[in-house]
């Protein structure tokens, strides 16, 4: 295999190894690297790289969580910089930066979403992250109900999870290159980030009490 770089990274091996790891998750895509891959790519012996990560679950798993640390903060900067009684805005701006994070991630992105290994449902170290996010929109839209925004008798569990999986399916297809084929927009993350502005905002229209008995 070739190396990552001709040159030496001055960084740890901790962070080597795990930039290494994301390459070639994106491009082998198939199946998650081996200990042995990223050691050669980062052209140390295996055992080094034994020595900071068990296996390579502990090794993708370290990788998902440093992204997910970046994500929970970017999600609280967002959040903040919006005005506090409008949580419709606050929730696009939690969509955006999902967006922004992906497209900044898109390896660890992939993980989270395809790989068994990288399942948070079954890992506790990723669970409390995802758990955050899934919380922190769950109260956004219920504040969005409770202040009138949304129909009193809203099911918010099945709006956030709709909310969810629109996001994370648009983010899929930017990354795969896929949202160009269906528009004329050269920039896919801005196409995506009005689609989502649209879905919100019509998904709030068509929640308001009036339009109950249309």
């Amino acid at each position: 295999m070739k190396h990552l770089s001709e040159h030496r990274d001055p960084r740890g091996l901790h962070d080597r190894a795990i930039s290494a790891a994301m390459t070639l998750v994106l491009d082998q895509r198939r199946q998650p690297p081996t200990i042995a891959d990223i050691a050669e790519a980062v052209d140390e012996p295996v055992e080094r790289v034994r020595a900071l990560f068990a296996d390579e679950r502990a090794l993708l798993v370290a990788s998902v969580e440093q992204a997910l640390v970046v994500l929970i903060d970017s999600c609280t900067r967002a959040v903040v910089r919006v005005d506090p009684d409008d949580p419709v805005a606050q929730f696009l701006s939690l969509g955006d930066t999902y967006l922004d994070w992906a497209c900044r991630y898109p390896a660890q992105f992939r993980l989270l979403q395809d790989c068994d290994l990288t399942n948070a449902r079954h890992e506790p170290i990723l669970r409390r992250y995802t758990d955050s996010i899934a919380d922190l929109t769950l109260r956004m839209l219920a504040r969005a109900r409770d202040t009138g925004r949304l129909h009193p008798r809203e099911d918010i569990a099945m709006l956030a999870l709709s909310a969810r999986c629109y996001v994370v399916g648009l983010a899929r297809l930017v990354l795969d290159g896929r949202l160009k084929d269906w528009t004329e927009e050269r920039d896919s993350l801005t196409t995506a980030k009005h689609l989502t502005h649209d879905f919100v905002h019509r998904m709030a229209r068509s929640s308001q009490p009036h339009m109950a008995g249309m």
